[in-house]
């Protein structure tokens, strides 16, 4: 149970979160919601690209290769998928242009190559698409910046951040409620029907509170892999050797005249020592460059892999795997392809619930503020300086591990505080006038 007046604060902060952040949370979940059918528009729009007839034998991945650079002489190559199971296509995809000859990327964030798609039992290219193109890729982009690049991650950023504070600023406010419903237990989770705001608050927090562990997850999932709280993420990691072993930039292929192997040959190499998942090969960079190889499916985390091996020999040079990776590595294997929906059907379903429960939320939050508000004011919380001497410090140190771990969310908070200084100043001013 929370005291009067940290309830006092928790629903100021509700407010202000809900007014800025509904709107980003609206298009988050929206967005969301689109990227989680993803397989089945991919399936749809691009299933001739992706498919094809099964052949009695392949013909080498080099020949393969050579057709895809043969349709685009002008690109460079960045990595190859061979066709995995019986009917994949082979996935070669290029960069720009203009990346391979100036050596630098134009993108802001979104892609700017391309992917040519090869029959691996023919060797005919089957056609070409700009990786934007792509839903999947188009879908995420949307979802992540509003198809605006790095610029514009912040927002989004700045939507999951306040989207958690609203999530536990709401249960700290809703969980004194059971005993005014009588006592505690799942009574407290059914709505008072028919009463008008009582009802639309009573859903409100009853969806909330029913979704609430995967939304976490989800919020929690997206913050790892953004711009700025990603960055603490990954700071954390390795302060705490949590982080997964990372290929060596230094490492290099033993010195020789022997010729450098093939596609083929690497591909060989590679699914002699990789789990048996779909991978992408990166062909050595330099003379004494390895062969990179890595999984492409992200939907089997305990197939995660990531390998080096000599660019003449094939030896295996570096090689990391499931077992390899320490606890909070496999918790972000695990939590990133459940966030993009990548596990089947049952995590679509999931998904878009909860993303269906995220809209009702904000909506239902701007109406329960609607029914409140009266005409021509903003109808805000009452919060003052008096009230903030009764929060205790351990959510103010609470509140500044968020700010640090959320810097979108502490910046933005700073500017809340700076707010709420001048009215106080302007209201005390007005008094003593």
């Amino acid at each position: 149970m929370t005291s009067p007046a940290l309830h006092r604060l928790f629903r100021r902060l509700h407010f202000w979160g809900g007014l800025v952040g509904a709107p980003i949370v609206l298009f988050a979940a929206l967005t969301g919601l689109l990227y989680v059918f993803t397989p089945q528009v991919e399936a749809w729009r691009h299933g001739h690209l992706d498919t094809v007839a099964v052949g009695p034998a392949r013909v080498p991945l080099d020949q393969q290769v050579d057709a895809a650079l043969a349709a685009a002489p002008d690109a460079a190559l960045r990595h190859v998928v061979p066709g995995y199971a019986p009917g994949d296509s082979t996935q070669v995809y290029l960069a720009a242009p203009h990346e391979h000859h100036t050596g630098a990327s134009h993108d802001h964030g979104l892609p700017t190559g391309s992917i040519v798609y090869v029959d691996p039992y023919t060797g005919r290219v089957l056609g070409q698409l700009p990786e934007m193109a792509r839903f999947k890729t188009w879908a995420k982009k949307l979802h992540s910046s509003a198809l605006q690049g790095q610029g514009w991650r912040w927002v989004m950023e700045l939507g999951a951040s306040w989207m958690l504070v609203l999530f536990v600023t709401g249960l700290a406010m809703w969980w004194p409620r059971p005993q005014r419903h009588g006592g505690p237990g799942w009574r407290a989770l059914v709505p008072r029907l028919g009463r008008g705001r009582v009802t639309w608050r009573d859903l409100h927090a009853t969806v909330a509170i029913v979704c609430g562990v995967v939304l976490a997850v989800v919020l929690v999932t997206g913050l790892t892999w953004s711009r700025h709280a990603g960055e603490r993420f990954r700071v954390l990691q390795q302060a705490t050797g949590q982080e997964a072993p990372r290929l060596p930039k230094a490492l290099q292929s033993a010195p020789g005249d022997a010729p450098r192997l093939g596609w083929q040959a690497a591909w060989e190499h590679a699914r002699r020592d990789a789990p048996d998942v779909s991978l992408q090969l990166i062909a050595p960079s330099t003379a004494n460059g390895v062969w990179r190889a890595e999984n492409f499916d992200r939907s089997q985390p305990d197939r995660r892999f990531t390998m080096a091996l000599d660019a003449r020999t094939g030896q295996t040079l570096f090689h990391s795997g499931w077992a390899q990776l320490p606890a909070l590595a496999k918790a972000t294997a695990v939590g990133i392809p459940f966030h993009r929906a990548e596990y089947g059907v049952w995590n679509q379903v999931v998904l878009a619930l909860v993303a269906l429960a995220a809209v009702f939320s904000a909506v239902s939050g701007l109406v329960m503020w609607w029914l409140r508000r009266p005409a021509g004011a903003l109808a805000a919380p009452p919060l003052s300086p008096v009230d903030l001497r009764g929060v205790p410090a351990g959510w103010w140190a609470a509140f500044a591990a968020m700010a640090v771990a959320m810097p979108v969310f502490g910046w933005s908070l700073l500017v809340m505080v700076a707010l709420e200084a001048l009215r106080w100043f302007g209201s005390r001013r007005q008094r003593l006038a």
